[in-house]
């Protein structure tokens, strides 16, 4: 049970407690949920998404799926899935596909689906495949309290990821 050291450093820096939960290993943030018995309401899901100059950070819960049309209207400007192989390297100290969701710590934008922030103590991957962070309702919301909130995901069983693409945790 591991987390990465920037995740590590940067909570710590900030002084925020948080607990970890080691769980079996998993493949998408859906399946941690399942095997955590963490609803996936409370689970937060990073997808890394790309304008053309810079990669930013969408989170939004693993029950729910990425609407992009809808991503793009709340940062009124066009963006797109980035592959994993593109982006992998932004998060050198994590295990390929297991992003955690602070994108902050890795120096990236951040934009969060409002629906998290109604759900209390959230989860997310640590930077392995192997151990979820747990945050109180509180901590997260100040570490993303000046990210751009949005619409942008929905709870239904129609992914909008694009055909061939493999992201974190989807």
């Amino acid at each position: 049970m591991t987390i990465s050291n920037s995740i590590h450093n940067y909570l710590n820096r900030l002084g925020i407690d948080y607990t970890l939960l080691p769980h079996d290993h998993t493949e998408t943030s859906s399946m941690t949920a399942e095997v955590s018995n963490v609803p996936g309401s409370r689970v937060v899901k990073a997808v890394v998404v790309g304008d053309g100059e810079r990669y930013m950070m969408a989170l939004l819960p693993a029950s729910h799926h990425l609407r992009l049309d809808e991503l793009q209207n709340v940062l009124d400007r066009e963006v797109e899935l980035v592959p994993e192989e593109e982006f992998a390297v932004l998060f050198n100290d994590c295990e390929v596909g297991a992003v955690p969701a602070l994108g902050m710590a890795f120096g990236l934008e951040v934009v969060v689906d409002k629906s998290l922030t109604t759900f209390g103590d959230l989860y997310f991957e640590g930077g392995d495949h192997e151990t979820l962070v747990h945050l109180q309702a509180k901590a997260f919301e100040g570490l993303v309290a000046d990210a751009v909130h949005g619409h942008f995901s929905r709870h239904d069983n129609i992914p909008e990821y694009g055909s061939g693409l493999r992201h974190s945790n989807m």
